[in-house]
């Protein structure tokens, strides 16, 4: 019987917590040093975890990451660069998060719209979405970073996706002459899973789109919200149970398992390091523990892109027997 793919969705990627600027009651900190980064670089080589991981262009607004960023040094964002690029990309696919994740960019005039970009894509046309999606993809080149898909701030795109869909491979097209490109939208975490599926396609260009959703929750979003280290590694430990009971009886990923779907699991780099703790990274070590010693070799960590890539095929019909 073939075995079931896993893959790790991680959004949010940067060298500051984008919540300390989107809830900044909570006093959330703002840098997350590059040894959390190396961190967490080294847990998923560990248990050889691949999957996606999203970092937005111009974080927060605060500059692009192939110039400089306000309030951040350059060494610390250079080093985070290094640790993206050597440690992280090898196993995981890179993608934008559109462009700042937050207030979008007025192309012409390099000026942030009191606006944020989910609400700027609600009407815009393909051809504006295709210039802000080009210059995205091209701020990750410079840095050596080279994208294979699109992360959506949100639900960004969701309002008219076919034409979102379409303004994802007319930019990535223009950019690296790709055919192939995928995007992450849709989170399934509390609906009813579904695997990966052609959202759009140009026959003529032979250019095809794929939408890849998360299958689960983000188990650890709620570490970044306690007020003591202690409350938040206990919240950890209580909802990896969500993902997969110690015993691997029960949870979201034993459901995917026995139902023949593919382990899409979702949290943000926030929700990992947990205002400083980085109770919300041990709870997704554990997590990592429970998947192998529960499935084992049945299991195969796979990259988004190469996920994606299976829309283009017929997905197996016969769910897995619980005894797998």
């Amino acid at each position: 019987m073939p075995k079931i793919p896993a893959t790790l969705i991680i959004d949010d990627g940067a060298c500051f917590n984008l919540m300390h600027w989107l809830h900044i009651e909570e006093a959330q900190p703002l840098q997350i040093p590059p040894a959390f980064t190396q961190r967490f670089a080294d847990l998923c080589q560990r248990y050889g975890v691949k999957g996606k991981y999203s970092v937005p262009p111009m974080p927060s607004g605060a500059g692009r990451i192939d110039e400089r960023l306000s309030y951040v040094p350059a060494e610390v964002l250079d080093t985070f660069l290094r640790v993206v690029r050597d440690e992280i990309a090898p196993s995981f696919d890179i993608t934008p998060e559109i462009l700042t994740h937050q207030a979008a960019l007025d192309l012409a005039s390099g000026r942030l719209l009191h606006l944020y970009e989910d609400e700027w894509f609600r009407t815009a046309t393909v051809a504006q979405m295709t210039d802000y999606l080009s210059l995205s993809f091209r701020i990750l080149r410079n840095v050596g970073l080279n994208p294979t898909g699109v992360t959506s701030p949100w639900d960004t795109g969701i309002h008219q996706e076919p034409q979102y869909a379409e303004a994802i491979a007319r930019a990535y097209y223009r950019v690296t002459r790709r055919t192939f490109c995928w995007y992450f939208l849709h989170c399934l975490g509390g609906s009813a899973p579904r695997h990966p599926w052609v959202s759009w396609q140009d026959p003529q260009r032979k250019l095809t789109v794929v939408s890849v959703p998360a299958l689960t929750d983000d188990a650890f979003w709620n570490t970044q919200t306690q007020s003591t280290e202690a409350a938040s590694r206990q919240v950890a430990l209580d909802n990896v149970d969500q993902l997969l009971t110690r015993d691997g009886r029960q949870g979201r990923l034993r459901e995917l398992y026995d139902g023949g779907f593919p382990l899409i699991i979702l949290t943000h780099w926030q929700s990992l390091f947990s205002r400083g703790w980085a109770t919300g990274l041990d709870g997704l070590g554990e997590t990592f523990a429970r998947i192998q010693r529960t499935f084992g070799d049945n299991v195969k960590w796979m990259r988004f892109g190469d996920l994606a890539r299976t829309a283009l095929r017929p997905v197996p019909s016969t769910p897995r027997s619980n005894r797998d």
